[in-house]
């Protein structure tokens, strides 16, 4: 059986505490080594199978509660092959199957990391140009949420530093990228999302690597969910009596990533970044968020012809004021219950505990239906943890005029759908908004055609740190006005200032656009 035992080099911030770090693994070396034997000696038993790597491991954590980590750039997860049928100990199998001499094995808590070791002295010495000192030096994190039952990507998941208020959210493809203060290598990341258990990971078993992550679908009581039955009605009407106690009496400042974009197809149109600087306001205060920019970067696609240009106005505006818990709206008033038919609240999990997940729709006396979706309540706190809804299609049918206020006389112009999607994230006794999310789907044709395109329109919010000490109101010149066309603000790239923010990565969509237009991404977006 090969050597399971690791010694991790970290970059250090400077020579001194390189050396610190090398004799502070090889004075722990025979009680890590003892541990990781102990691991990799324990027993499974597997039937004779032709499997991917993926689903082999997937066997032998179900059979022994240890997870597993690694870059997926050295691990392909799809890789048949095959076991016989018998008793195997962890290091034996994972010898069979990895075949990888040059992979190595870290044990922590219930996760096992599998690393390439590193080989070139120079990936582990600071040279003088990248030195930096502990304040500055940032860690980067690089991963992807995912099913564990059938691999398919989580779309915003939170991932948040555990007990800090600095966090990201994965893009629609669930990758993530979050840079973290390098004095913080001991802390660990917190991984959620609504219907799945929570992971939390220590943030060094994370580093030099891109690391899927896979989160299982929560598990609830069979028992608890025959006999109980929980009124929905109640629980929203018990849950907006405390909203005053559950979120933000002080203002605050948060830093925010925040992006919009327009495509025709699969072709990008426009598409803009910025990092802002918000003034959140106390919950029950009349008062506007204010909103500073610090910097952006966009582009648009003005070589295209035969094309309309869209553009969205106020999309920063839309974001504040999508915090449906600052601003309600209309089906999170109890004065309008009456308009809305609430299915009973089902429980789900959402990060350590449990959510109620209660589905609206319009009443069926409702001649103009405006929203439908789903509401998830935590279960003890009875805190607004997310929503997720949609502008019903037969109010856009009659409203169009109302979301679109200027187009081309030569044109015929449907919106298909508006989705919406809020959440909130716990940090220091209150929930603050975490990340907004709204698309807007379009169907435009030429009047003197029978076919016409598919337009759509997005625009997205994540807070990626919290500033309870910083409160202070913006000066006028400093705040930024949020009912302009911010894609035809013109700013420039800044690689220095950018680097060392955290952002939702581009999905995939994004990326093959912004490659198509012989764009380099590097300069534009921060990978």
């Amino acid at each position: 059986m090969k050597n399971f035992l690791k010694y991790r080099f970290v970059k250090a911030i400077s020579k001194s505490s390189l050396v610190f770090c090398v004799l502070g693994s090889l004075l722990l070396g025979n009680t890590l080594y003892a541990q990781n034997e102990t691991v990799f000696q324990k027993e499974i038993t597997l039937p004779g199978q032709n499997n991917s790597i993926y689903q082999i491991l997937n066997q032998v954590s179900r059979q022994t509660g240890y997870f597993f980590i690694y870059d997926s750039q050295i691990i392909d997860n799809d890789q048949k092959v095959r076991v016989r049928r018998g008793n195997y100990s962890i290091g034996e199998l994972l010898e069979n199957i990895l075949d990888d001499e040059s992979l190595n094995y870290r044990v922590l808590e219930k996760y096992i990391i599998i690393y390439r070791s590193i080989t070139n002295e120079e990936d582990i010495v600071q040279t003088d140009d990248d030195k930096e000192t502990e304040h500055e030096a940032k860690l980067l994190i690089r991963g992807k949420i995912l099913d564990a039952a059938n691999g398919k990507a989580l779309p915003f998941a939170s991932i948040t530093l555990k007990g800090r208020a600095l966090g990201v959210t994965s893009n629609q493809d669930g990758l993530f990228n979050i840079r973290i203060p390098a004095e913080l290598l001991e802390d660990s990341l917190h991984i959620s999302y609504v219907g799945y258990e929570s992971r939390i990971l220590p943030v060094e078993l994370l580093l030099e690597g891109e690391y899927h992550i896979y989160l299982d679908l929560g598990m609830i009581s069979l028992q608890e969910v025959i006999i109980s039955y929980y009124d929905p009605y109640v629980i929203l009407r018990k849950a907006l009596e405390v909203r005053s106690e559950l979120y933000p009496r002080q203002p605050s400042h948060h830093t925010s990533f925040y992006r919009e974009g327009a495509f025709k197809g699969d072709m990008i149109l426009n598409y803009s970044e910025a990092i802002f600087r918000i003034n959140k306001t106390a919950y029950h205060s009349p008062i506007n968020d204010q909103v500073m920019l610090l910097k952006s970067r966009n582009i648009n696609n003005l070589d295209l012809e035969d094309t309309l240009m869209l553009r969205l106005k106020a999309g920063i505006r839309s974001v504040l004021d999508l915090d449906v818990m600052k601003s309600l709206p209309e089906f999170l008033m109890t004065e309008y219950f009456s308009d809305y038919k609430l299915n009973s609240a089902n429980l789900v999990a959402y990060e350590a505990g449990l959510a109620y997940a209660i589905e609206f729709r319009e009443a069926d006396h409702v001649r103009e239906p405006m929203y439908r979706g789903v509401i998830y309540i935590d279960r003890e706190t009875l805190a607004i943890l997310k929503v997720d809804f949609e502008v019903h299609p037969a109010y856009l049918r009659r409203n169009e005029r109302r979301f679109i206020p200027r187009r081309s006389p030569d044109h015929i112009t449907r919106i298909q759908s508006m989705q919406y999607s809020v959440q909130y994230r716990y940090w220091e006794g209150v929930y603050h908004l975490n990340h907004v999310r709204g698309d807007v789907d379009i169907r435009i044709r030429p009047k003197n055609r029978l076919f016409g395109n598919n337009y759509n329109i997005f625009f997205e919010m994540a807070v990626v740190n919290i500033d309870t000490l910083r409160t202070d109101r913006f000066r006028r010149r400093e705040s930024l006005n949020t009912r302009i066309v911010f894609s035809d603000q013109n700013f420039v790239y800044d690689h220095d200032f950018w680097k060392d923010y955290n952002i939702i990565l581009p999905e995939k969509k994004i990326s093959e656009a912004l490659q198509e237009m012989n764009l380099e991404l590097e300069s534009l977006i921060e990978e």
